[in-house]
């Protein structure tokens, strides 16, 4: 049986988180807004800066035995006006690792860390609206549609709509 872990990113996981991004780039490219060609000469440093983002965002990874196999992220938008808002980003789990829960946990804990945020009233993300899979895992987790992009990611041409998704975390 393979042990699992799901903790807060720190500063020593960043090649690895590096090299998880760049295998969901390349593995999924509809499922992110930015591309292995925008992020393959990302340095170390770079990565350190989503680890340990200035204001209260985190990372989480999901190791199966003691190697990172999924991700995610959290942070608060940054405008004045949308601040009570924190968003989800970057969610990925190898394939090799699917079916086991990793992504269940990973957004368990995105979840938990953004009720910790000082005045956040609801997480937003969005998925690839041909990812049934996600969607409805999302909306196991309370996750509702609040609208529709259509044609919002342009992959070696070809057109993907999202769907954007809100979790209310007000009165809880």
């Amino acid at each position: 049986m393979t042990s699992v872990l799901v903790r807060r990113l720190i500063a020593s996981d960043a090649a690895s988180l590096r090299q998880l991004r760049l295998d969901a780039l390349v593995e999924t490219p509809e499922s992110f807004g930015s591309s292995y060609e925008e992020e393959h000469t990302l340095t170390l440093e770079d990565i350190h800066a989503w680890i340990s983002p200035a204001n209260d965002g985190a990372m989480f990874g999901a190791f199966a035995d003691g190697v990172l196999a999924g991700m995610v992220g959290v942070g608060r938008q940054r405008m004045l006006k949308m601040r009570h808002k924190a968003h989800i980003w970057s969610m990925y789990v190898a394939p090799a690792q699917r079916g086991r829960g990793l992504a269940r946990l990973l957004m368990q804990a995105a979840i938990a860390h953004a009720r910790t945020m000082r005045g956040i009233r609801q997480v937003q993300l969005s998925v690839t609206a041909n990812n049934a899979p996600a969607a409805a895992l999302y909306a196991s987790l309370g996750f509702d549609v609040y609208g529709n992009e259509p044609e919002a990611l342009c992959v070696n041409g070809k057109l993907y709509d999202e769907a954007l998704m809100s979790l209310p975390l007000a009165g809880e």
